[in-house]
C-alpha cells in the first residue's frame, strides 16, 4: 500500500518548520533503519514537507505509519493532530496535485514540479525507492509536464518570486529605480531576484557564502555581499526580500531605522522564518501567506482543465490495478485448475499401460473441459471489483 504523511500548507508554520529538511537530512533518513516501511521518497518545499512510502506489513500500515515518524527528526508526539495521512488512491491523487501545480500557495508555480522530480531523483540515488513509487512518481511528472503544455495553467506566470516583486511594486508605487536587498541566494531567493529585476529594482545580494551571493548577483546585475555585511547593506535599500534556510539570520540590529508613519518593507518567504523583528513597529514585515495570490475567471478555467486531467490519470491508474489485480487472481484460477487436472489425470491413468499418445489426449480433455468451466468466472474476473474478485476466489477456495 501506499502512504502519504503530509505536513502541507494547512500545517502550522512552527511544524512545517522543523519538518523543512536540507538535502543531507533527506539523504540520511531514505538511509535509516525504518520498521515496517519499505519504499520512501521525502518531498520538501518551501511550504510543504511530504513523505511518501509504501507498508511492508500487508495490512492498514499502522507499523509503516509509526515506523516513519520515530525517524522523522523535530516531530513531536503532538504533532499528530495536525499532520495527514493519505493511503492508496487519496496519497496518488495529492501528488498529482502537487505535481500539476494545484496545491500550491501560487496556482500553478512552475518550481514544484522540478522538486517532485528532485526528490524522486534523490530517492533513486539512494535506493530508497521501488516499482511502486517509481510507478506513481513518473506519472506524476508526465502529469505536471502535461498540465504546464496543455492547459493555461502553465501560462499564468506566477510564481513565489513573481506575487513577491508584484507586492513590493505596488506596495512601493513601482520598482524601477529602488534599491533593494535580497537576501539568500537559493532557488527561491534567485526566483525574486530576477522578477525584481525585471521591474527595474537595483539589488545587493547577501548570502552566507560569498561565491554563492555572487553566482546570483552576476544574473541580475547586482552586487554581492555577505551576511556579516547586512546591516550595513539594508541600510541603502529601500527594501527587503528574505529567502533563505537555517533559521533566523535577520535580526533587529540589522534593519534600518523608519519612521512608524513610514515603515521599512520587508517580505520574509522562509520556512522556517528568518526575520526577527522584536517588537520593531518601524518594519513591515510580510510572509508569502499574507500577500494574495493569482486570481479570476481565467485561473479558475485553468485549475479547472489541469483538475480534469488529474481526475483522467487517476481513473487510468486505478483501472490500471484493477487489471492487474484481476490478471493476478485469473493467473491463480487457472494454475489451481490445471494442477487439480493433472492431479486427477495422474490418478485415473495410474497403473494402466497406455501409450504417451494417449494419455496426452487423456490429459488435453481434462483442460479442455476445465477451460469451459473457467469460462464464466474468468470473465467476471476482469472486470471485477474487490470484493466480486473475492467471492469468485472463495467459490474455488481460493482466498
Amino acid at each position: 500500500m501506499i502512504l502519504a504523511l503530509v505536513a502541507g500548507r494547512s500545517a502550522p508554520a512552527q511544524l512545517r518548520a522543523r519538518l523543512a529538511y536540507d538535502e543531507p537530512t533527506q539523504r540520511a533518513l531514505l538511509q535509516a533503519d525504518r520498521p515496517g516501511v519499505g519504499e520512501l521518497a521525502i518531498l520538501c518545499t518551501c511550504h510543504r514537507t511530504e513523505a511518501y512510502f509504501t507498508s511492508t506489513d500487508g495490512g492498514a500500515g499502522y507499523e509503516a505509519v509509526h515506523g516513519l515518524a520515530a525517524i522523522l527528526p523535530g516531530l513531536l508526539p503532538t504533532d499528530q493532530h495536525d499532520l495527514i495521512l493519505l493511503e492508496g488512491l487519496d496519497a496518488i491523487a495529492h501528488l498529482f496535485r502537487v505535481a500539476s501545480g494545484l496545491d500550491s500557495q501560487v496556482v500553478g508555480e512552475p518550481q514544484v514540479l522540478g522538486q517532485v522530480r528532485r526528490a524522486f531523483t534523490l530517492a533513486k540515488e539512494v535506493g530508497s525507492t521501488g516499482p511502486a513509487l517509481a510507478n506513481i512518481f513518473g506519472r506524476a511528472i508526465r502529469l505536471g509536464r502535461r498540465v504546464r503544455a496543455d492547459t493555461d495553467l502553465g501560462g499564468i506566470g506566477q510564481s513565489i518570486g513573481s506575487i513577491a516583486a508584484a507586492h513590493l511594486d505596488g506596495r512601493l508605487g513601482g520598482l524601477a529605480g529602488r534599491t533593494g536587498t535580497v537576501v539568500g541566494a537559493g532557488e527561491a531567493a534567485e526566483d525574486a531576484a530576477t522578477q525584481l529585476h525585471k521591474r527595474g529594482a537595483r539589488l545587493a545580494i547577501a548570502s552566507r557564502q560569498k561565491a554563492s551571493a555572487a553566482r546570483l548577483a552576476e544574473t541580475v546585475d547586482g552586487t554581492a555581499f555577505t551576511l556579516a555585511e547586512l546591516a550595513e547593506v539594508l541600510g541603502k535599500s529601500d527594501f527587503a526580500v528574505v529567502a533563505v534556510s537555517g533559521g533566523i539570520v535577520v535580526r533587529p540590529h540589522h534593519l534600518p531605522q523608519r519612521s512608524p508613519g513610514d515603515p521599512f518593507p520587508i517580505l520574509d518567504l522562509s520556512v522556517p522564518r528568518a526575520v526577527d523583528l522584536d517588537g520593531r513597529t518601524d518594519i513591515e514585515l510580510r510572509s508569502l501567506e499574507e500577500i494574495p495570490g493569482p486570481g479570476g475567471a481565467d485561473v479558475a478555467g485553468a485549475q479547472a482543465a489541469a483538475g480534469a486531467l488529474v481526475a483522467a490519470e487517476l481513473a487510468q491508474l486505478e483501472q490500471w490495478m484493477e487489471t492487474r489485480e484481476s490478471g493476478s487472481a485469473i493467473r491463480h484460477l487457472r494454475e489451481y485448475a490445471e494442477g487439480v487436472v493433472a492431479d486427477e489425470v495422474a490418478r485415473a491413468l495410474s497403473g494402466l499401460a497406455l501409450p504417451d499418445q494417449t494419455r496426452d489426449r487423456v490429459e488435453a480433455l481434462g483442460m479442455r473441459v476445465a477451460n469451459k468451466l473457467l469460462h464464466g468466472p474468468t470473465t467476471a474476473l476482469r472486470g471485477a471489483d474487490d470484493e466480486t474478485r473475492a467471492a469468485i476466489m472463495r467459490m474455488f477456495g481460493l482466498d
